[in-house]
C-alpha cells in the first residue's frame, strides 16, 4: 500500500506513467476524486466510455499495488490539504494546461474531504460541483440536522457542545442517560460514543473548545438506509437496506455488522423514503449523484432521520443493490456523471442480499478461518479475509475494521440474516 505521495512519485518515476491513457475528443472528460480504492472507483477507472483525471490526496495514497499499476496511465492531480483551496485551483488550472485538459464534469465520493474538494470543484465552476451551503449540509451534522427539522422532519434532538458541562446539561433536559456524543463531521462511528454514566462521559477526556463535537439523543431502533440514485434533479431508484446490528456496536465491540439490500418495500415501513429523499434533494438543489439516508424505524413503521450523505453507500452495497437488482450501479452513476440519461430501474429486485463483517481480536493470529471454509455455506457468494496466522492485529475504533467480510443472498431478509448467523457460528479467529 501506497501511504504518501513521495511512494506515488517513485511509482511514476520508474516509468508507468509513460502508459498514458489516450484521451478520445468524442467521450467527455470526468475529473473524479478518489480517496481510496473501493468498488465503484475500480468501476471508474476501468471504464472506456470516459476519459478520466483523478485526483488524489497528498499522504492519503492508501492504495494496492496493482491499481497503481492498472490506473498509472490515467492523468492524476495530487491534492495538498495543507495549501490553501484557492492555490490548489491555481496548481490545477497549470496542470490542466500543461496537458491540454478540459473537464466537462466533477464528481466527489469522498465524504471526509467534501467541503474542501467541492469549494475546489465550485472555484473552477466545475459541473457537478456543490455551492458551500450544500456541501456543509451533507457533511456537517449540525447544519444537516437544521434542515431536516426545516423540512418539518422528525431527528434527534441536539447540542453543540463547548464543556463538559454542556453534554452533561444536554442529558439532564433530554431524558438522561444514555445518550450520544460524536464529531459533527465524522463517519465511520468515528469518535461516536454512546454515553451511559458521567464517569465515561470524563474518561473520553475530549476537545470541547474544538467545537467539534455535539450531543445528540439516543435512540433506540434498528436504521433502515435508503440509496438513491439522482439525475437531473430527480431521484430514478431507490435501494432498501436493513441494518440487524449498529455500526456502533461493532466498533465498540467487534462481534456482529451486516447490511442486507431488500428486493421489495417492507410492508412494516409506513413512509415514503422515495418522497423524503427527493423533498431533500430538491430542496438542497442536488443534481446528479447518490445520495444515502439512514432512518430509524419505530414499532409504528414511522421515521427518525439520523443523517444523509452526498456519497456513495461504503462497504459492500453497491455489490449488494446490483447483485438483489440485477443491474450495475456503478456503471449507472458513471453515466449519471457525465450526463448520460438512465432509464429508470424495477422497484422491485430478484433476491435479498447482504454483506456481513466478520469478527476482530487483536493479538497476534494463530487460528484463522479461510474463505474457503466459509463458502460452502447457504448463500454465500463471495467474501474475503484480511489476516491470515502469524499476522499482528491492532483493531481500530472503527466499524469498517473487522477479520474479513462475507456477501450473502436469500429470498427475504430474514433468510440472509439467518444465513449469516451460520456464518459467525462457522467462522473462528484465535489471537493471543
Amino acid at each position: 500500500m501506497f501511504e504518501n505521495v513521495a511512494d506515488f512519485t517513485h511509482l511514476q518515476k520508474k516509468g508507468l506513467h509513460l502508459i498514458d491513457r489516450k484521451f478520445d475528443v468524442n467521450k467527455p472528460t470526468l475529473l473524479f476524486v478518489e480517496e481510496y480504492e473501493n468498488t465503484l472507483s475500480r468501476k471508474v477507472t476501468s471504464n472506456q466510455t470516459i476519459n478520466l483525471v483523478l485526483l488524489r490526496f497528498k499522504h492519503s495514497m492508501f492504495f494496492s499495488q496493482t491499481h497503481l499499476d492498472d490506473t498509472a496511465g490515467i492523468p492524476c492531480f495530487v491534492f495538498d490539504k495543507t495549501e490553501s483551496v484557492e492555490h490548489m485551483v491555481e496548481k490545477f488550472k497549470r496542470f490542466c494546461a500543461e496537458k491540454e485538459i478540459v473537464i466537462d464534469y466533477f464528481y466527489n465520493d469522498s465524504e471526509y474531504n467534501q467541503e474542501n474538494v467541492q469549494k475546489f470543484a465550485f472555484l473552477l465552476k466545475l459541473s457537478g460541483a456543490l455551492d458551500k451551503y450544500q456541501a456543509r449540509c451533507v457533511r456537517d451534522k449540525v447544519i444537516m440536522k437544521d434542515k431536516l427539522l426545516e423540512l418539518g422532519y422528525r431527528t434527534m434532538l441536539y447540542k453543540e457542545l463547548l464543556s463538559i458541562e454542556d453534554a452533561l446539561e444536554f442529558a439532564e433536559r433530554r431524558g438522561g442517560f444514555p445518550f450520544i456524543v460524536k464529531w459533527r463531521k465524522g463517519l465511520s462511528s468515528k469518535e461516536v460514543y454512546k454515553i451511559e454514566n458521567k464517569r465515561q462521559l470524563e474518561d473520553l477526556h475530549l476537545d470541547y473548545p474544538s467545537q467539534r463535537f455535539i450531543a445528540e439523543t439516543y435512540c433506540p431502533y434498528l436504521i433502515w438506509c435508503f440509496d438513491s440514485l439522482v439525475q437531473d434533479g430527480k431521484v430514478v431508484g431507490t435501494f432498501l437496506t436493513w441494518l440487524p446490528y449498529t455500526n456502533l456496536s461493532f466498533a465498540e465491540k467487534k462481534e456482529k455488522f451486516a447490511q442486507i439490500t431488500v428486493k421489495e418495500y417492507p410492508k412494516n415501513i409506513k413512509f415514503d423514503g422515495g418522497k423524503i429523499t427527493q423533498n431533500l434533494v430538491s430542496d438542497l438543489g442536488l443534481k446528479n449523484g447518490y445520495i444515502q439516508i439512514e432512518i430509524f424505524v419505530d414499532p409504528y413503521g414511522q421515521p427518525t432521520i439520523c443523517e444523509f450523505a452526498w456519497r456513495t453507500a461504503g462497504e459492500h452495497m453497491l455489490s449488494n443493490q446490483s447483485v438483489a437488482f440485477d443491474i450495475d450501479v456503478c456503471s449507472l452513476l458513471v453515466d449519471i456523471m457525465v450526463g448520460r440519461k438512465i432509464q429508470p430501474f424495477p422497484s422491485k429486485g430478484l433476491i435479498c442480499v447482504g454483506d456481513m463483517f466478520l469478527p476482530l481480536t487483536d493479538g497476534v493470529v494463530s487460528k484463522i478461518s479461510s474463505y474457503d471454509d466459509l463458502k460452502e455455506l447457504d448463500g454465500v457468494i463471495d467474501g474475503n479475509i484480511n489476516y491470515q496466522v502469524g499476522d499482528t492485529v491492532q483493531s481500530k475504533r472503527q466499524y469498517t475494521s473487522c477479520a474479513g467480510w462475507v456477501q450473502v443472498t436469500g429470498e427475504n431478509a430474514d433468510e440472509v440474516l439467518n444465513r449469516m448467523l451460520e456464518v459467525y457460528k462457522r467462522f473462528e479467529i484465535v489471537t493471543s
